[in-house]
């Protein structure tokens, strides 16, 4: 019999998240969907943001919607620069 136990201070100190944190910000009301920071940065130009932590939300259907939006950014981005 074994046992192997995987707690904030796993996620903190092997996968390097942020106070331990398995789903990034805390999964409430006020920081889910919407409310979640969004995919490009308001402050630094051409930055855009992936992953748990932003909009949509986080688990793998989160994530990966996450990175279509901010590819389609990223690609609107880049074409209106152009003109």
């Amino acid at each position: 019999v074994t046992e192997h136990i995987i707690d904030p201070v796993h996620f903190r100190d092997t996968l390097n998240s942020h106070l331990g944190s398995a789903f990034s910000v805390e999964p409430i009301l006020t920081q889910s969907a919407w409310w979640r920071p969004h995919n490009k940065s308001e402050d630094i130009e051409s930055l855009y943001f992936v992953g748990a932590g932003t909009h949509p939300g986080a688990g793998l259907p989160g994530v990966m919607s996450s990175g279509t939006i901010a590819s389609r950014m990223i690609a609107h981005d880049a074409v209106a620069s152009a003109q």
